[in-house]
């Protein structure tokens, strides 16, 4: 009897020890398929974010000037950059490797995208020469709520899977990108807060 007790302890334990070691396999699995999946969305996130900085630069100059002018010699504010494309992403990335609330707002980005777009032409049926201030209060505002979100999106990133901070560049004159876009939109919320208005893009 006793043998036999024993004999069926060592089968149960035998089988809890195995679906334990398939649980930690699959768990290292998945945190290395996440980590890989994070290195190739952190690329694509950074991509973005440096596309949004130069629309949130953009104010239609050139070298001082309004960049553009008519036949008849009258200046007016010109985009200089183009808008970036929305994100695309991999498609073999392993999504469920990653949380699902994360997972959620990588993927809504592309949409944001498309919808600030939206939103900027819009706003250019109303905004009228020499400034277009209308236009370009859409894009810089616009493009800053895209650019914080990727950087947060890249920091959310590499906290999750414990990636290491951004490569250190072969120069670094101390440029902040995040706080570029925060005080860009600091900025419009003053403006508005001025002007008494309470509209605004939200992403």
């Amino acid at each position: 009897m006793n043998a036999a007790i024993i004999g069926l302890l060592g089968v149960i334990l035998g089988s809890l020890l195995t679906s334990f070691k398939d649980l930690v396999a699959h768990f290292f699995n998945r945190r290395g398929n996440g980590r890989y999946a994070a290195v190739r969305l952190i690329a694509v996130l950074d991509e973005f974010a440096q596309g949004c900085v130069s629309v949130v630069s953009d104010d239609g100059t050139c070298e001082g000037r309004p960049a553009g002018r008519t036949e008849q010699g009258e200046e007016y504010y010109d985009p200089q950059a183009a808008t970036p494309e929305a994100p695309t992403f991999p498609d073999d990335i392993d999504w469920r490797s990653i949380s699902f609330v994360l997972m959620y707002r990588i993927l809504s980005l592309p949409n944001n995208a498309r919808e600030t777009d939206r939103y900027i032409s819009a706003s250019a049926e109303h905004s009228f020469p020499p400034d277009y201030d209308e236009m370009f209060s859409a894009r810089q505002e616009g493009y800053a709520h895209l650019g914080l979100e990727s950087v947060n999106l890249v920091k959310d990133l590499r906290r999750e899977f414990r990636l290491p901070d951004t490569p250190k560049k072969f120069w670094d004159w101390g440029w902040d990108i995040e706080k570029f876009f925060q005080d860009k939109l600091a900025e419009f919320q003053k403006r508005r807060q001025a002007s008494g208005k309470n509209g605004g893009l939200e992403l």
